[in-house]
């Protein structure tokens, strides 16, 4: 095995370089000085540009006793490399400190006569050749409520926060919009649902308050519109919404038609946007009342309200009323493994699934304070907060009104769509779930895909420009250039891109190309560059293109540049004691690249089965967003294919671990972490290791693994997927491939990097490239990414 310890700043692939540091002599100052301390800018991050942790030392040996300088520095770090230059008597040592030591160690070595300089470790890039975009893992939208990370799956499986997260990214206007809930009341007391409630009506008891005596009017009001982020209880799944509560059902939980009918009616000339339905009514009630029903949902459908309805809790048995009325979406409820729910209805009436839960898990929401001893039997849990109750329960119920959310965030963001336009999106991006649309109509519930179908069809250049500036006789390269949106909505580009002498894109046949363009179908052009032969001088073209989509048409056009000639980099580089070091900004600079070196690493075998079992220093705390539900792991199923499983129980080999899928899986793994998903083979080279560089990181190391057979382009990878104990998660990249082109819709190498936790109900992925989806990009080599623990979402 060829030691990784110096890899990082040898490889030829990161086109990174130790360069070594001209240095200018300073006077020294003449008036006394207080004790010197270390500049903070070194003691700090310098981002980008040097190596973290790694300081450049200068010594001369005429000027003091070089070994006693080397004695204080060994007591803070390491030693890694030293060179005396030629034609120079100076002695130039690169040292790895401690940081817990740096301060003193710093602070020491401006004492010592033999110590001309101490700066961070630069680094030099390849002259002019700009590093691919960096891989950026998801911004999280984070909900502070108390039991949103560890009660509330529904709105997990839904991915309602990256709906949120999409409206606020993209500045979605968000008008208010009015619920209809057609049910048992409601508590106008509840904390969680503070000036969301207007007056209501009361059916059961004329001229009253619609207050809850059952508890089941407040469980659904709960879900749509809960207070998000005022830390406490839960989050409902429209942020901007108002509840007309409408009381048709008694103490008991029963009710009339006829307080159904004259409800439903009241509710579409009340101004109801949404009206939803948690109720069942039998299907052997006559035609004629079932007609009676019907006429009151369309009039309602008429006057544009969009009707939400539980199928009904029948034990897979037919669909109930009001359910099945036309006009009105027909919710069926899965469990948190997005299977049908046992009890729920089935049948051809079914339009869409929802979460509804499990008598063993089943869904918790706002509860009345007038009846906690109501929240009782099966499935049935009662939790308090501050004198507020909550309450879980089981039901088709409960999946109603996640439909009806997704459709109040629908009106919030595009206030003018139609009860018919947002029915068919919600069911044209409801996701495959495995199960026929007899048992779950279009599939589960997406509010974040919904959503997308909103944004304007832009396309996004990744990167903005191609090319470069090189030294005559520079070798070929290649760059990359991804057109994206963020859209679900296609839109159209068309392309023109002449070749000339000195490039050319490689994956089109001819100067020109037309294709769409949408949220997870990307375009790919990989531009070759060639300067080898090219006389010094400044080459420039543009590719132009035509984009047809939402709200229009535009242009856009790539520049696309070279730069030939003998290019210097002039960078002022300070000497500790009283000048500063000039750094950038953190925020304009990509993470800095990091590389852990092995101490006492275990290499593993993997055998036929491509993976094994290791054991964590600490207990990893893969858990999502909050620690009050925390799934700790003591074992990690390590996966030639270049990712780590975690299991409850007895782990559950991945039967296809080559072939990737994007985020979320619903089978296995079910929980873990990816640094590098592809189908690679350690039985055609490689090896993999793992080995504590501290004792709140674990890292495995994946080190010249190759690629399996069939893959094309063939392929070895090197990398490190680091486990920190506090539930952080990094991934290093030291030897990847470069990302290029093998068609307009393809991208190799096909890979998956991101973090999968808790069934999937928590995730962040930075890219995911498989045969039929494109979100972001592979890693690329001389890249380091961290995913924190609050960031799996």
């Amino acid at each position: 095995m060829k030691s990784l310890t110096m890899t990082h700043r040898k490889s030829s692939v990161l086109l990174f370089i130790f360069v070594i540091v001209a240095l200018f002599a300073f006077p020294a100052p003449l008036l006394a000085q207080d004790e010197p301390t270390p500049p903070a800018d070194l003691t700090g991050d310098p981002a980008a540009d040097a190596w973290p942790g790694e300081y450049l030392v200068t010594l001369d040996p005429a000027a003091g006793e070089v070994s006693a300088a080397q004695t204080q520095l060994a007591q803070a770090g390491e030693l890694v490399d030293q060179v005396t230059a030629c034609g120079s008597t100076l002695v130039l040592q690169v040292w790895r400190l401690d940081a817990a030591e740096t301060s003193q160690a710093l602070l020491a070595m401006t004492r010592d006569p033999a110590v001309l300089a101490i700066e961070p470790n630069w680094i030099v890039r390849a002259a002019g050749i700009p590093p691919p975009p960096p891989t950026t893992p998801e911004t999280p939208f984070p909900f502070d409520d108390t039991y949103y990370a560890s009660r509330q799956w529904p709105l997990q499986r839904s991915d309602f926060a990256r709906a949120w997260q999409l409206a606020q990214a993209h500045n979605l206007s968000t008008q208010k919009v009015r619920v209809a809930v057609i049910d048992s009341g409601v508590d106008f007391n509840h904390p969680d649902l503070a000036g969301r409630l207007l007056s209501g009506i009361n059916y059961v008891t004329s001229n009253a308050q619609p207050n809850d005596d059952f508890g089941h009017g407040t469980h659904v009001t709960g879900i749509i519109a809960a207070i998000a982020n005022n830390g406490k209880g839960i989050v409902g799944g429209a942020p901007h919404v108002e509840i007309d509560p409408l009381k048709m059902l008694g103490s008991s939980g029963n009710g009339s038609i006829l307080n159904l009918v004259k409800a439903i009616c009241d509710a579409a000339d009340r101004g109801a946007d949404v009206i939803n339905m948690s109720l069942e009514v039998p299907t052997s009630i006559s035609s004629s009342l079932a007609d009676q029903m019907q006429v009151a949902a369309d009039y309602a459908y008429a006057k544009g309200s969009v009707l939400v309805a539980a199928a009904g809790n029948s034990n897979g048995g037919p669909v109930y009323y009001p359910a099945r009325l036309n006009h009105v979406i027909a919710v069926a409820a899965l469990t948190p493994e997005n299977t049908r729910a046992p009890y729920s209805a089935a049948g051809t009436q079914l339009d869409i699934a929802a979460g509804g839960g499990s008598f063993t898990r089943s869904v918790l929401s706002t509860w009345p304070s007038s009846v906690p001893g109501k929240c009782t039997g099966t499935g049935r849990v009662l939790l308090s907060e501050g004198g507020a109750y909550y309450c879980t329960e089981p039901g088709t119920s409960m999946a109603a009104p996640l439909v009806s959310a997704a459709a109040a965030l629908l009106l919030a963001v595009q206030p003018t769509l139609t009860n018919d336009t947002i029915e068919a999106i919600l069911e044209e991006t409801a996701r495959d779930v495995g199960l026929s649309t007899f048992e779950a109509g279009a599939g589960l519930l997406d509010a974040d895909a919904a959503v997308r179908r909103f944004l304007k069809s832009d396309v996004v250049l990744v990167p903005a420009s191609v090319g470069a500036a090189v030294s005559p006789g520079a070798a070929p390269f290649t760059q990359t250039l991804i057109l994206e949106s963020p859209s679900l909505v296609a839109a159209s580009v068309t392309g023109a891109v002449a070749s000339t002498n000195w490039f050319k894109v490689v994956n089109l046949a001819g100067n020109s190309f037309s294709a769409p363009v949408r949220f997870g179908q990307p375009l790919y052009l990989t531009f070759a560059i060639s300067p080898t032969y090219l006389s010094t001088g400044a080459y420039n073209s543009t590719a132009l293109l035509s984009v047809t989509g939402v709200p229009g048409e535009s242009a856009l056009s790539v520049p696309i540049s070279l730069g030939v000639g003998n290019f210097t980099t002039s960078t002022f580089l300070p000497l500790i004691g009283n000048r500063g070091i000039p750094t950038t900004p953190a925020s304009a600079v990509a993470p800095p690249f990091t590389w852990e070196t092995p101490i006492s690493p275990t290499v593993l075998s993997m055998g036929s089965s491509g993976w094994t079992t290791a054991s964590l220093p600490f207990v990893f705390p893969l858990s999502g967003v909050d620690a009050t539900d925390t799934a700790n792991y003591a074992l990690a199923y390590v996966y030639e294919d270049g990712f780590v499983a975690f299991s409850e129980g007895n782990h559950i080999p991945v039967p296809t671990p080559g072939i990737t899928q994007c985020l979320p899986m619903l089978s296995q793994p079910m929980q873990g972490v990816f640094g590098w998903w592809a189908d690679l083979d350690l039985a055609r080279g490689g090896e993999i290791s793992t080995f504590s560089p501290a004792s709140n990181r674990f890292v495995v190391q994946y080190q010249d693994v190759a690629s399996a057979a069939g893959v094309t382009p063939p392929y070895t990878a090197t990398f490190q997927i680091v486990l920190h104990a506090n539930g952080d998660i990094g991934f290093n990249y030291l030897d990847v491939p470069e990302a290029v082109a093998q068609s307009l819709n393809t991208l190799t190498p096909r890979v998956v990097v991101g973090v999968q936790a808790r069934e999937g109900l928590f995730r962040n992925q930075a890219a995911c490239l498989t045969t039929t989806h494109g979100y972001g990009r592979p890693p690329h080599a001389g890249e380091s990414i961290l995913i924190k623990r609050e960031d799996i979402y």
